[in-house]
């Protein structure tokens, strides 16, 4: 049992997958949970060490659930399957919280391309993160 889970829901995202779970720390546990992927999503997942989950009722919410629900570890992450956010700083979000300095800490979505976002989820993210 590893002492932190990372949970992925995941909807057709083959391609970024292997980036994504390769920049998990390896002693990190990676739970992909697929929302009803056609791309093979669960098969890259599980090529790439992550246990799969399938979750047939569609949504983000709903595949979070399910990850939460087989977690096993005295930490759980979640971290978007599509790339956009950055693994590498999962070690030091969970510190914080190993260290007791937080309950709760919350890293923030790194845009892929200029102009992804609308001004309004720029400022909303910088403010939350």
């Amino acid at each position: 049992m590893s002492s932190v889970n990372v949970i992925l829901p995941c909807l057709d995202e083959a391609a970024a997958l292997p980036g994504v779970l390769a920049a998990i720390p390896g002693d990190y546990r990676a739970i992909v949970v697929d929302n009803g992927s056609a791309d093979g999503s669960p098969e890259v997942a599980a090529d790439h060490g992550a246990q799969v989950l399938h979750e047939t009722r569609r949504g983000y919410g709903a595949a979070v659930h399910t990850g939460l629900e087989a977690a096993d570890a005295e930490i759980v992450c979640f971290l978007d399957a599509d790339g956009s956010m950055d693994a590498a700083v999962l070690p030091e979000l969970v510190e914080r919280v190993r260290s007791g300095t937080a309950d709760l800490s919350v890293g923030r979505r790194v845009p892929t391309t200029r102009g992804a976002w609308p001004w309004h989820a720029q400022a909303g993210n910088a403010v939350l993160a």
